[in-house]
């Protein structure tokens, strides 16, 4: 039996990935590393409450020998201080690598985004693994993702005995789905747009997640696979779900209010401008390769993902609304505003 080591281990999807190894034959061990304690949940005594760009992290893994680590360990929204945003994403993953070749594992599993394939002009719809990944310098969170990729690449090329597997997931949501996106789509009065675009999102369900975690683990997958529904819905498609407006601003207004918001931290999750050229670009990707290989099969397409879990998640967005009240009160008055403003200036 295996010992499997996973980072990031208090949050909600490592929680789904050790709720299926703790009842699978082949786990022999768990051992958890987060910054956050310990949840009840963690089914070991071996949790380690560390941040994972500690040099304690290298000494964890080799001392711990796993033979397989699952490194979820990431700022999973954008930060207000991209800084500490590469530090966590990019200084922690090089701890990890550091002390997966230590220690010898097996294999190393890792989360990149369907962000890395970027969001330009021209970009092809459906994209599969063999598109290139491209850097967009102005977005921590997808700059970060193509370099954590980089940097597995490297460490693969140095470590043939390692099996790498990169998963890309879409856009999560379900019962437990609360982001950037959940902020945008929920907590919002309308829903944005960049004027003359009506571009497509892409989801998948937490479970179709997890079942493609699962397949990657049990065969020992290596390599990229994307993690998507099939199926993508425009923000038009979206709004109309939701029972709400939408509203076009100019590409300009629209980035110099997400900066506004960005620097004055109206929200919760940083909102940096950058985040425009994914309301204007698609960034949906093929499902084609982890069917093929894995024997995926997603049990929600993109439509019914979303639907679904907006009826669930109606309430967690109230009771955020709720704890921050004063906040989002001032958000939407300065979106009711810059709405205002539009108008008189004849945009969209």
């Amino acid at each position: 039996m295996s010992t499997f080591l996973i980072t990031g281990a208090a949050g909600y999807l490592a929680g789904r990935i050790i709720e299926f190894l703790s009842g699978w034959e082949c786990c022999g061990r768990l051992v958890g590393i987060d910054a956050r304690p310990e949840p009840p949940s963690f089914p070991s005594d071996s949790y380690y409450q560390v941040d994972i760009r500690s040099p304690e992290t290298t000494r964890i893994l080799l001392e711990e020998s796993p033979d397989v680590v699952i490194h979820l360990a990431y700022a999973v929204d954008p930060l207000h201080d991209t800084g500490e945003e590469q530090s966590v994403n990019i200084g922690g993953l090089r701890r990890v690598l550091a002390g997966v070749e230590a220690a010898g594992c097996r294999q190393f599993l890792v989360a990149s985004s369907t962000t890395a394939y970027g969001a330009y002009p021209g970009i092809p719809t459906f994209q599969d693994e063999d598109c290139p990944v491209r850097i967009h310098p102005r977005l921590p969170y997808a700059r970060d993702k193509v370099l954590t990729e980089l940097m597995c690449r490297r460490f693969q090329a140095s470590n043939p005995g390692v099996k790498v597997t990169v998963i890309r997931p879409a856009i999560v949501v379900g019962p437990n789905w609360s982001n950037l996106w959940a902020v945008i789509f929920f907590a919002l009065p309308v829903i944005p747009r960049a004027a003359g675009h009506d571009t497509m999102f892409q989801f998948i369900h937490e479970d179709d997640l997890v079942q493609l975690w699962r397949l990657c683990i049990e065969q020992e997958a290596a390599g990229t696979f994307n993690a998507a529904a099939d199926g993508a819905l425009t923000l038009q498609e979206i709004a109309e779900m939701l029972g709400k407006p939408t509203f076009p601003f100019h590409r300009s207004l629209m980035e110099a209010s997400m900066w506004l918001m960005h620097r004055s931290r109206l929200l919760p999750v940083g909102t940096p401008p950058a985040l425009v050229d994914f309301f204007c670009y698609p960034w949906v990707v093929s499902n084609r390769k982890a069917r093929g290989v894995l024997g995926f099969t997603p049990a929600y397409d993109s439509r019914e993902a979303f639907a679904g879990s907006a009826r669930m998640q109606a309430h967690l967005l109230e009771n955020l609304a709720r704890k921050d009240s004063g906040r989002y009160r001032l958000y939407n008055a300065f979106l009711e505003a810059a709405i205002a403003r539009a108008g008189r200036n004849g945009n969209p």
